[in-house]
């Protein structure tokens, strides 16, 4: 099983104007994400399915995904990658779908800590931009220190 850990693309800033679930991604935010997205396709062939978290910027960056890949399943919205889900919520989902390769869509910090539970016991400290996909496989059923980090894509820079 592979779960491909996808940062939402940049979103507008917090402001008292909008509810934080709200945000949505800026117009660069779209382009940026698209270009990195097609560039994934060097890597990998599709999802079998795509979580997202249930926030508006998560959910757009799973739409742009799910339209790019050509995912024939529909998006399924997951509280636990919501700011403050649990790792181990998201191990159990994923057993539970018995498929090869789970896109899920969240925030951070929660993307750094899942891949620390994920793959090892230590914290994992890296900076994970918007539109970052990180790629973590598990040669049996998920479980908790058993993932193995097989790629860290960065998003395109479109300004250079």
């Amino acid at each position: 099983m592979n779960i491909y850990l996808i940062r939402h693309g940049e979103a507008e800033p917090t402001s008292n104007d909008k509810p934080h679930e709200k945000r949505e991604l800026t117009a660069e935010g779209i382009e940026i994400l698209k270009a990195s997205v097609e560039t994934w396709k060097k890597f990998l062939d599709t999802f079998d399915i795509i979580l997202s978290s249930p926030l508006k910027r998560a959910k757009q960056t799973a739409s742009i995904i799910k339209q790019i890949f050509n995912v024939q399943t529909d998006v399924m919205e997951v509280i636990s990658l919501a700011n403050g889900g649990v790792t181990e919520d998201l191990l159990n989902l994923a057993e539970s779908l018995d498929l090869e390769d789970i896109a899920m869509v969240g925030h951070q910090p929660d993307i750094s800590s899942h891949i620390s539970r994920l793959v090892g016991t230590s914290e994992f400290n890296a900076r994970v931009q918007p539109a970052t996909i990180i790629k973590i496989s598990f040669n049996s059923n998920p479980r908790m220190g058993r993932g193995k980090l097989e790629f860290f894509i960065p998003p395109v820079n479109k300004k250079g």
